[in-house]
């Protein structure tokens, strides 16, 4: 992104739509326009050089004054909070995808900014914590050769517990957004 597009979001409250461009992408681009619309959130886009959704997303996360980025590349498409570490995007979406996948993705980016659940579509978006959680925890399965089957299964273990962890931390954050985190002092009474 340039320095004048980065000035430009700074000013106006809007998710901030990184785009690598390439055959196809305006569509995704006018799917994820339409979910964010219709949701009442605006955007700004910008090109860039890259093609790494997960990148571009965590960008358009950091200058967006609203904390949320959308990455497109050719190969995916991802939705990514500011508050998020930069290989660890709320939603992934590995491939090309479909229509109703990339507004569903516009829905939620939106979603996320205003504190509503996010919406599903009958392919189910899935949290990129359960793909991501692996590589960016460090673990990695440890063969025979390199090591015994306990440390393999303590990998496994700490990959499944990091998943997990990340989901349930996810949950809180929606829930807290949403005003189901806080305690009200009736409920403190027996």
């Amino acid at each position: 992104m340039s320095s004048m597009q980065i000035d430009k979001a700074a000013n106006k409250p809007s998710i901030i739509i990184c785009t690598y461009p390439h055959t196809g992408y305006e569509a995704k681009l006018r799917e994820l326009q339409a979910g964010m619309e219709e949701e009442g959130v605006p955007c700004l886009l910008a090109d860039a050089a890259a093609a790494d959704a997960v990148a571009l997303a965590y960008k358009g996360a950091q200058v967006s004054p609203l904390g949320v980025g959308i990455g497109i590349s050719p190969d995916s498409l991802c939705v990514h909070y500011q508050k998020l570490p930069e290989r660890q995007p709320l939603f992934v979406l590995a491939g090309a995808g479909s229509q109703a996948e990339w507004r569903t993705f516009g829905y939620n980016a939106a979603r996320l900014v205003k504190g509503l659940p996010f919406k599903t579509t009958a392919a189910e978006v899935e949290p990129a914590a359960a793909a991501a959680a692996p590589a960016a925890s460090g673990l990695r399965a440890v063969s025979r050769e390199q090591g015994t089957s306990r440390q393999a299964a303590a990998n496994d273990d700490m990959a499944e517990l990091y998943a997990t962890v990340r989901k349930i931390v996810l949950k809180v954050l929606q829930e807290n957004v949403q005003g189901h985190g806080e305690v009200n002092t009736w409920s403190k009474t027996p």
